[in-house]
């Protein structure tokens, strides 16, 4: 049986990912400089196929003025502009072609109920028609390219998709540096497609790498695997992932960590199991900003209403009464109680919670993730100067790999 996909959404890049762009550009690039060519009186040699590939996946103006340094601005827009008449010419003709496995991967995951998106460097009137060619409208929910409002770079088309989808729980399937700048960017884990049309020598970061796209959904269930066995080495979940062994899980981790995420994800899994679950954040119980020098314990005594939440919350359901989350969710007394925050190997907590799973993650990779989420340098600053510091003292003070049950490394949301 397939695994469920835990993601909300995936963002793909057009060409060389869900386009096979090699199999027209090429020859219609060739055809379109030969005309400009001859119109501007050039006498020059074509450049090979590798580098007129070279130009995909980066705006067209970035690649013509890579391969052709020596032309003046105005005789590049010239032979520029016959290369996507010659284009547009095989795109009506039918050349256009969806890469192996791209089109059942799409078909696949809008079934399972994901949102799924474009994010191209071309301009609007070639992705309108591959959406129209491809049948590409039919099978993605939204498009975005170069020439969309608000958008100036890849970066800011997937930052667009992700409002839109209104979601985080993202991933990003590319084949080149810009894909994975994009992502990285957006705090998305990027999908490399290696059979795409990368440079021999391109350096481009990446989560996870496939062959064909045909890889794509089976990648895409790993995360439910991990968290799965997550559970199960935590001794949350019994052998037969049908059973709980515990009633109360705290999911903790430093900044930025995906400990609201995995927790929304832990409470999928167990519903679609019709094991009853809550999830219940530690910041909701949040009184304010502690002023003056305080110790670990002390800061987070006078940061949160640890009291309400143990009195009204966690010790009613470890007695098996229900409980009302501050959500308005009704959770039973035989169900799964998920506190998500900072700091719950805090005495007070931990005491409290019968399993905690704490998520590890290095400073410089929380802060690239706080940066790809707010986007406002003095957040940043805040978080070197206060928040970091305060949790760097409690894990000290309090160390995960002696206080909770289980340290997982989450630094690939995908699970591998």
């Amino acid at each position: 049986m397939p695994g469920p996909i835990l993601f909300d959404a995936v963002i793909f890049d057009l060409d060389g990912t869900l386009v096979a762009t090699g199999g027209f550009w090429v020859a219609a690039a060739r055809t379109g400089a030969r005309r400009a060519f001859e119109e501007l009186g050039l006498a020059r040699e074509l450049p090979e196929a590798q580098a007129w590939l070279s130009m995909v996946g980066f705006p067209l103006e970035v690649g013509f003025r890579r391969v052709f340094p020596d032309l003046s601005p105005a005789q590049r827009a010239h032979v520029m502009k016959r290369c996507v008449e010659e284009e547009e010419k095989a795109v009506r003709g039918g050349q256009a072609a969806f890469m192996p496995g791209a089109r059942d991967a799409l078909v696949e995951l809008r079934r399972r109920g994901l949102k799924l998106g474009i994010a191209s460097n071309c301009a609007m009137g070639y992705l309108k028609r591959m959406q129209e060619e491809l049948g590409l409208s039919e099978l993605v929910d939204a498009a975005r390219c170069l020439d969309s409002p608000r958008v100036h770079t890849k970066s800011d088309m997937v930052r667009d998709l992700l409002e839109l989808f209104e979601t985080r729980s993202a991933v990003m399937v590319g084949d080149r540096s810009p894909d994975a700048e994009a992502a990285h960017a957006n705090g998305l884990p990027h999908v490399h497609l290696a059979q795409g049309l990368a440079e021999a020598g391109e350096t481009i970061e990446f989560e996870a790498q496939l062959f064909d796209l045909a890889e794509l959904v089976p990648l895409l269930e790993r995360r439910g695997a991990w968290i799965e066995d997550a559970l199960m080495r935590a001794r949350v979940l019994d052998a037969s992932k049908s059973k709980l062994c515990a009633t109360t899980l705290g999911v903790t981790g430093r900044l930025l960590a995906g400990k609201s995420i995995f927790a929304r994800d832990v409470a999928k899994l167990l519903r679609a199991r019709r094991i009853p679950c809550a999830v219940v954040a530690l910041e909701d119980y949040l009184l304010g900003a502690p002023a003056g020098e305080l110790s670990p314990l002390e800061h987070v005594q006078a940061t949160f209403d640890l009291d309400g939440l143990i009195e009204t919350v966690i010790q009613p359901h470890r007695r098996g009464e229900p409980v009302v989350t501050r959500a308005g969710e009704v959770l039973p007394g035989d169900g799964l109680l998920i506190l998500q925050g900072l700091f719950l190997t805090h005495p007070r907590l931990r005491g409290v919670l019968e399993r905690v799973l704490s998520l590890e993650l290095d400073e410089a990779v929380a802060l690239r993730r706080l940066a790809a989420r707010e986007g406002d340098p003095e957040i940043l600053i805040r978080a070197r100067r206060t928040s970091l510091p305060v949790q760097r003292a409690f894990d000290e003070a309090f160390p995960p790999s002696q206080r909770a049950d289980l340290v997982l490394p989450a630094e690939n949301p995908l699970g591998l």
